[in-house]
């Protein structure tokens, strides 16, 4: 098996720093052997994991400072594992390493013979020609998947999460929110959401977002606009079913003066207001039958005519629609074109419900009463009890109902603590569940049980079954000591 990195015979006097330890004591080692990732070191008197600062002395070059931990103590030395500083001193690091490579046939890392030096190894595949300027950076970029691999035996899923959100928002430039920052969540739902936006919002497909009222659509439709290379054009917004049908086509697709009775002025529509940017068509199922023909003709030649004019004008502009009704049914009742679906579907997006999205319904409480905090210059915070009710609430308004009963909460708190009554929550315990099981002496515990095992153990559709959230479903599974991993 090949090493990670090339290690050399030296002898470096260096200075180890405990950081962690009172007065911070020093002693001095000698590092006798050397790589990128690790080192052999003797004098070291430490037994236990802690981390150090080691500082030896490159020839040349004067003292680096690099971080370390004990992998284990033997009979030559301490084996120590480095980890990565700055730039500069991990070049430093490696000139010294490369300057001390003894002459050999044989590749540094896996042994194999290869006496090139030009171009990569062919057994391990690993870049040889140490003379390159470039050299530590490529083979960086080459090892960082198993560097990776190394530690991700000490990392949880949030270190994970936090990881993964870091290389999108601060080196992707990717933002895992919108910019109104209430679009936010870490629940498994929102992030494939964060992760289907990112795909799709670079590209030119017409996107359909589905999802009950109050999820976040629109939010998702200006995340799409701002990350896409659309966003320095407009982002325009129409509610299909808030104009009355007689004023939709004239709001859509503009009119000349004097099409109409009041039409005084020629008027541009929503389509060519939006050129060069995002039309986002919110309730797209309560389009008249008419309009969708006409929208239809739109995304097939991006022409738009105005009412009252003979000539039809090319529009650039990319099309967000969105709806919280069933589209399957409404095309089977004849209520929604089936072209218009598909040519809209090409690219789908669903949001969940607040109450499927765990802790982001407190993450979400808690950015609300912050901004509210804000506005107001007075700091506020939720009760033990206040977060349970949030947490059992069902949310049927889903977000835009948990801004408002925050809103009301900031409004009604007489101290500096929300509690559930002042957003007219209920308090605690979850939902009663029914004693449904006939069954003689059949208990609460007896009937979850029951019911658990008719949906598999899926938390989400036993709890839809007792017509209560996920988290008052586990809160009954703690509260009568029911182990699901046994019952399986």
């Amino acid at each position: 098996m090949a090493r990670l990195d090339v290690r050399v015979r030296t002898h470096l006097d260096s200075n180890v720093c405990y950081i962690a330890r009172e007065g911070r004591p020093e002693e001095r080692v000698t590092v006798r052997e050397l790589s990128l990732s690790g080192a052999l070191v003797v004098g070291l008197s430490t037994q236990l994991s802690e981390i150090f600062a080691i500082k030896p002395v490159l020839p040349g070059k004067g003292e680096v400072e690099l971080l370390a931990k004990l992998v284990r103590q033997g009979k030559d030395g301490a084996a120590v594992r480095l980890f990565y500083s700055d730039q500069d001193t991990m070049q430093a690091l490696w000139e010294h390493i490369r300057d001390n490579l003894p002459p050999t046939d044989s590749c540094p890392y896996c042994g194999h013979p290869d006496d090139s030096r030009e171009g990569s190894c062919d057994k391990c595949s690993l870049y040889l020609n140490f003379s390159k300027k470039n050299y530590l950076e490529r083979h960086i970029e080459n090892t960082f998947a198993q560097r990776l691999n190394i530690r991700l035996s000490r990392l949880n899923l949030e270190h994970i999460q936090k990881i993964i959100q870091f290389v999108d928002a601060k080196l992707l430039k990717v933002q895992h929110r919108s910019p109104d920052k209430e679009f936010l969540g870490t629940s498994q739902g929102m992030l494939s959401v964060f992760s289907m936006v990112r795909k799709v919002a670079p590209t030119e497909m017409s996107v359909l977002l589905l999802g009950e009222s109050g999820t976040g659509k629109e939010l998702t439709a200006r995340s799409l606009h701002h990350l896409s290379s659309r966003r320095d054009g407009p982002f325009v917004a129409v509610n299909c079913a808030a104009i009355p049908e007689t004023l939709l086509e004239a709001e859509l697709f503009g009119y000349e003066k004097g099409a109409f009775t009041g039409a005084y002025a020629t008027k541009k529509g929503k389509f060519e207001s939006a050129d060069g940017g995002t039309l986002f068509l919110d309730e797209i199922g309560d389009l008249p039958a008419s309009l969708q023909a006409k929208l239809l003709r739109f995304l097939e030649d991006r022409l738009v005519q105005p009412v009252g004019s003979a000539h039809s004008r090319k529009i650039d502009v990319r099309i967000v629609a969105a709806t919280n009704c069933d589209l399957q049914r409404a095309m089977a009742h004849g209520q929604f074109r089936t072209d218009l679906f598909y040519r809209l579907n090409s690219f789908t997006i669903k949001l969940p419900p607040l109450r499927e999205r765990g802790e982001d319904k407190v993450r979400l409480a808690r950015h609300f009463l912050e901004k509210f905090s804000r506005s107001e210059n007075r700091h506020m915070e939720f009760s033990d009890e206040a977060l349970d009710a949030i947490r059992n609430h069902p949310w049927p308004g889903n977000v835009r109902e948990l801004e408002n009963k925050v809103r009301r909460g900031f409004l009604m708190a007489t101290g500096r603590v929300v509690d559930p009554e002042c957003m007219e929550l209920d308090q605690g315990d979850p939902a009663p569940v029914p004693e449904a099981d006939s069954k003689p002496g059949a208990t609460q515990k007896d009937y979850v049980i029951k019911v658990l095992e008719q949906n598999g153990y899926v938390i989400a559709r036993a709890a839809r079954q007792l017509n209560i959230s996920r988290p008052s479903m586990y809160a009954l599974i703690k509260k009568h000591g029911i182990n699901i991993d046994n019952m399986k």
